[in-house]
Parts: structure tokens; C-alpha cells; sequence
């Protein structure tokens, strides 16, 4: 990534977040552990934005000169006592955080030397009458010269 760590590509996607979704959301923070276990111990205050890089990959394109590819997950936690589509389409739903989510990064090189990050996809994986979580994928790709 023309020199960057994991953790500068992760700061700087959770700053972004920050200033787009602040003071929407309560947590806005790097993850790396298993969400499943720690919603139901409430690790975060919630709403919750998590950064999560899930991946990289690389392919040679030169004689020292390699493309890296990167993949950035996003879950956005919503807790909603009204019910499971309160979490997800009232003001401050998912919905909501997923756009601000979408504002934030999608399109954006965020000020570093890689390709603008790319929605891959956008998904459920809970939604019941209390907790609402999507993740929103993202990816990027930049020149590793050695």
C-alpha cells in the first residue's frame, strides 16, 4: 500500500467515520473479535460502527512491483427496542448508518495513495426485535513496490 500498515488504512477509515457519523453513533471503533459474543455482553455503546479488515491478497505485476488488494468489512450495530424494522428504518436505523457508512468511504481515497475504496456488498447478518447488524464490504487496491 505504497508503504502504509493495516493500521494507518484502519485509523484512517475509522477517522472517517467519525466525522461523518459523530454524534450518531456512540462507537465508532477498529474490531477484530467475535461480534456474535460481545453484542450480547454490550462490549460497545450502541449505535456501533466497527472497522474490520478482513483480508488482503496480492498479484505480482512487475519485476518488484505487486498490485494489493484489501478488504474492509463495516458492521454497523443498532439497538432498537421498538422492533426489528424500527432497527433498521427509523431515523438512526441501520439504514441510516449505512448511508452515512456509504458517504464516508465509498468513492473516497481517504488521503492516502490507493485506488478509492469500492462497495462490494451490503448485508444482513441479524436482525431480530432487538439488535439490528449489517456489514457493509469495501475494497481497495494499491501499487507495492519493493
Amino acid at each position: 500500500m505504497s508503504g502504509y500498515s493495516w493500521n494507518t488504512l484502519e485509523d484512517t477509515v475509522v477517522a472517517a467515520l467519525e466525522n461523518r457519523l459523530a454524534p450518531e453513533v456512540k462507537t465508532v471503533r477498529s474490531y477484530q473479535g467475535d461480534w456474535r459474543t460481545d453484542l450480547r455482553q454490550e462490549t460497545w455503546r450502541l449505535p456501533a460502527a466497527l472497522v474490520m479488515l478482513t483480508g488482503s491478497r496480492s498479484e505480482q505485476v512487475g519485476l518488484s512491483s505487486f498490485d494489493l488488494t484489501v478488504d474492509i468489512q463495516v458492521l454497523v450495530v443498532v439497538r432498537h427496542l421498538r422492533g426489528e424494522e424500527a432497527g433498521r428504518r427509523e431515523p438512526g436505523g441501520a439504514y441510516d448508518l449505512l448511508a452515512g457508512v456509504r458517504e464516508a468511504l465509498w468513492h473516497q481515497d481517504l488521503g492516502l495513495e490507493l485506488t478509492p475504496l469500492a462497495l462490494v456488498r451490503e448485508e444482513p447478518l441479524l436482525t431480530d426485535g432487538e439488535f439490528t447488524v449489517y456489514a457493509a464490504h469495501y475494497r481497495t487496491t494499491a501499487v507495492q513496490d519493493y
